[in-house]
This record gives C-alpha cells, sequence and structure tokens, in this order.
C-alpha cells in the first residue's frame, strides 16, 4: 500500500512538472506574441547583458524556431550557443561546442561562420589543461582555429585565434620537452633524440630552445656510443671474438623503440 501511494505522488510531481513546463512556455509566447523578432532578439541581449543567461536562451531559442532561414534566426542560433559557453563548465562547454560545430557545418555560407569557428576553438581552449597531461582539448582548439584562419584569412577574428595558437604552441613545445626528458632520464636516448629533433622542427620559436641544444647534443652522443659499441660487438662476433659483457650504462636502447612525436606518449609524464 506504501508503495502505490510513494509511485502515485511520483506520478504526480510529474505531472505537475510538465504542467509547470507548458504553463512557462505558453507565458513566453503570450509575452512574445506581439512583439517583432527584432525586438525580441534586442530583449534577449538585454537579459543576456544582466547576464541572465538561462532567459536570454528562451528568447533566442524562439526566435531561432520561429525564423530557422533568417538571418536574424541563424544569428539567434549562434546567440544560443553563446548561452551555454559562457558558464565554462564541462557540460554546458560540451553543449556549447555540439552548437557551434552544427552552426559552421549547417550554415557554410552565412557571415558568422568565422565567429562560429573561433568560438568553437575556444571551448577547447578555456580546457586546454596542462603539457603534461592529455593534450585533446589543445590539438581540437588548434583545428578550429586553424581552419578559421585557412577558410578566412581576412576574418576580425584571426588575431585572437593566431593569439591564442601561440599558447597552444608553447604547450604542445613544452610536452615534448617534457616527454625528451622523460626518455633522458631513464636513458632512452633514441625516443630522447626523436623528441628533440621534431620540437627544433616544428617549434623553432620556442623559448628554451638553448636547454633543448644541450640535451639533443647529449643524446645524440649516447646513440653514437651505443651504435658504435653495437658495431663492434657485431664485428668481434662475425670474427670469433668474445666480444663485451655489457654496454655502457648511459646508452640504452630499447628493443622496440618509444613512440615517436605525435603517437600517444606511453610512460611520458602524467599527474
Amino acid at each position: 500500500m506504501k508503495r502505490a501511494g510513494w509511485i502515485l505522488l511520483a506520478a504526480m510531481a510529474v505531472g505537475l512538472a510538465a504542467c509547470s513546463s507548458t504553463s512557462t512556455d505558453e507565458d513566453l509566447l503570450n509575452r512574445l506574441a506581439n512583439l517583432d523578432k527584432d525586438t525580441i532578439f534586442q530583449k534577449a541581449e538585454e537579459l543576456y547583458a544582466k547576464e541572465d543567461y538561462e532567459e536570454a536562451r528562451k528568447y533566442f531559442q524562439f526566435i531561432y524556431d520561429s525564423f530557422p532561414n533568417d538571418p536574424l534566426g541563424h544569428k539567434a542560433a549562434l546567440r544560443v550557443a553563446d548561452t551555454y559557453a559562457v558558464k565554462k563548465d564541462s557540460i554546458n562547454l560540451t553543449e556549447a561546442r555540439l552548437r557551434y560545430r552544427d552552426f559552421a557545418n549547417r550554415y557554410p555560407n552565412d557571415p558568422d561562420r568565422d565567429e562560429a569557428l573561433l568560438k568553437l576553438g575556444n571551448t577547447y581552449f578555456v580546457r586546454r589543461g596542462r603539457p603534461d597531461l592529455d593534450l585533446t582539448n589543445a590539438r581540437e582548439a588548434m583545428a578550429a582555429y586553424q581552419q578559421l584562419i585557412n577558410l578566412y584569412p581576412q576574418s576580425e577574428y584571426v588575431e585572437e585565434a593566431r593569439k591564442n595558437m601561440a599558447v597552444l604552441r608553447r604547450m604542445f613545445a613544452d610536452h615534448e620537452f617534457l616527454v625528451a626528458r622523460y626518455y633522458a632520464r631513464n636513458k632512452q636516448w633514441i625516443g630522447a633524440q626523436w623528441r628533440l629533433q621534431y620540437l627544433k622542427d616544428h617549434y623553432p620559436e620556442y623559448p628554451e630552445m638553448e636547454k633543448v641544444d644541450e640535451l639533443l647534443a647529449k643524446a645524440t652522443a649516447q646513440v653514437e656510443e651505443w651504435y658504435s659499441v653495437d658495431g663492434e660487438l657485431a664485428s668481434e662476433k662475425n670474427t670469433g671474438g668474445k666480444g663485451r659483457e655489457k654496454v655502457s650504462g648511459d646508452t640504452k636502447a630499447p628493443e622496440n623503440g618509444p613512440e615517436k612525436p605525435g603517437e600517444k606518449d606511453a610512460g611520458a609524464p602524467r599527474r
């Protein structure tokens, strides 16, 4: 009997919530019914300026739903995404990036597409993390910014995109250096050499290049020593010599080799 009572109460609560939602929707429609789209959009902007993002979202969404093929409807769709992006938590940013991406794909000829691409990149940029952690968000941000620059080189948003890309490039370079140092500490000199050379080739503006050159020189010397000793051992074996029983501990080379730059960093620094 008690269970049946709880089920009835739950059903009533769901019904009341649905009625409340319906009532809210009807109230919004009644308030907006006699207003033109420009006035509604202006009211939505005023609500956004007051940081009432959820209420502003309703107004923007109303315009988009009512005028999906109108330029103002397109702009309203972009502003709906903005009401999510401004929160900057993972859930809202995920919703925002889905909407920005959809806008960029749905309206390839829209004059605000460059803005959508910038803001798509920004949803990843604000959650880029650190160079010793996962770089997925940083790479997604870079891809969006690069798409913006490739498609709209004269856009007013290119300057901001390039500024953020410079931050990301420093982050990627720091990551390569961290991984190279990890390999060096573990005497994986081939891996360290790969990483450092990749860093020099792709991030020549890196401010710590002096340290990179110093470690690269050490890694290169160790790799050359290892190959030299390995060659001597092979020669002695072919000539019937006893060979050496051990190789210098500073010239360790992995059996299969470490991952190359750009591949998954197994064993790379993580916190």
